[in-house]
């Protein structure tokens, strides 16, 4: 699988960096349909209510999305992320994260992405537009 990790320095992506003590540290991988990772709650994720704040649950399918893109070999950033949550998730579970490219042109894909609990259970779902650049912005590298 191409990576963004091949030509971006990525440690200190939150979503899926490598510095220690910080970010969600995902590490995605291919599946049958795109790429998938996996990741545990803890307290520290909690919004409102004693709830996953849905913030962090749109950073999970957002991060997906750009790595579905990267397995494609292209470089693509989030236009538009539109999330649908359906169920509150509670802390201290284990989540699936899943993204796949549901179409593409020359300019950009059109992607989804889900997650669910550990028994199969769907607790969001998003649809994102990716624009494919070649290169990021001046500063981004930083």
């Amino acid at each position: 699988m191409s990576t963004p990790s091949e030509n971006h320095d990525l440690r200190g992506c939150f979503a899926c960096g490598t510095d220690p003590g910080r970010g969600l540290h995902l590490t995605f991988r291919l599946d049958q349909e795109g790429v998938v990772a996996e990741t545990d709650t803890d307290r520290s994720w909690v919004g409102w209510q004693g709830i996953i704040h849905g913030g962090l649950v749109a950073t999970l399918m957002d991060e997906a999305v750009g790595w579905a893109v990267a397995a494609m070999g292209r470089t693509g950033l989030t236009a538009r992320l539109s999330v649908r949550y359906l169920v509150p998730i509670a802390p201290f579970q284990h989540l699936i994260v899943r993204a796949w490219v549901k179409s593409s042109d020359r300019r950009g894909a059109r992607t989804a992405a889900s997650v669910e609990l550990a028994g199969g259970r769907k607790v969001a779902t998003a649809e994102a537009t990716m624009i494919f650049v070649k290169e990021l912005p001046a500063g981004a590298q930083a």
